[in-house]
């Protein structure tokens, strides 16, 4: 929440600034609608498992080179991110039903994890192993938008957009118990762990497309439903570059007509 104001207050700023402009020039576009959405995010790397997430780690000493785990004995993977958006939109006065959908978006709690497991539980022969990835992203989000409308409340959107994000401020936790000779002198007694480390930032970008529907109500306020789905990749500053599949992205927006 403390992100917040101060996001409202730079778009605010720039929608004035861009409002400005076109009442200096050509008066070929206009400023349509202001706006903020909220939402949540599956955006999973492509093959996710404990190697990658731990060559995201800045120096880290765990040796995974000799893990007993393979695929399958993942038993959970999870990739939730929270997201928060904030922007505003322009529209060409020779076409209307087109709009470009500029954006701030805010992840404060990307969660990239994976679990996995041998042997029963509560038997001498039971191992586990989780890495747990958490990072924020802050990105530039760019949309083309074409919409129609049924009746004078309903409107429908489709279209296609990209953003470019930097991931900071990181964590790459490590905990588990294992049975191994490099772990222990005696394999039947085995350790438990619980490390940390700082994760790398990251360059990231996302190709998708968007579609949504808004319901108006009092005159100038839009109610929606936003949904997208692609493809992209994270680049680590000194670290792995990976795809990642945008398999989710649902949001609930509010926004106001401008002018």
């Amino acid at each position: 929440m403390k992100r917040i104001l101060p996001l409202l207050m730079l778009v605010s700023m720039i929608a004035g600034q861009v409002y400005a402009q076109l009442e200096t020039t050509a008066p070929t576009w206009q400023v349509a609608r202001f706006g903020i959405a909220l939402g949540g995010d599956i955006d999973m790397p492509v093959n996710l498992n404990h190697h990658y997430l731990l060559n995201t780690a800045q120096d880290a000493n765990f040796d995974d080179s000799n893990l007993p785990f393979g695929s399958g004995e993942m038993t959970r993977m999870n990739c939730d991110n929270g997201t928060f958006r904030i922007g505003l939109s322009v529209s060409p006065l020779r076409a209307p039903n087109v709009e470009w959908q500029f954006s701030l978006l805010d992840i404060s709690g990307r969660i990239d994890m994976v679990h996995y497991e041998m042997g029963t539980e509560g038997n001498a022969d039971y191992q586990w192993l989780e890495v747990n990835a958490e990072n924020k992203e802050t990105a530039m989000e760019a949309v083309y938008l074409l919409h129609s409308q049924t009746g004078k409340r309903w409107n429908w959107y489709g279209g296609l957009g990209t953003n470019f994000g930097f991931s900071h401020s990181g964590k790459v936790h490590v905990k588990g118990f294992l049975l191994d000779d490099n772990i222990s002198d005696d394999p039947a007694e085995g350790q438990e762990f619980d490390l940390t480390y700082n994760q790398r930032e990251s360059f990231n970008q996302r190709l998708f497309l968007q579609a949504g529907i808004g319901i108006r109500f009092l005159r100038k306020m839009e109610f929606g439903l936003e949904f997208r789905k692609g493809l992209g990749y994270r680049a680590s500053f000194g670290g792995p570059t990976h795809m990642t599949i945008l398999k989710r992205s649902l949001g609930f927006s509010l926004r106001c007509q401008l002018f």
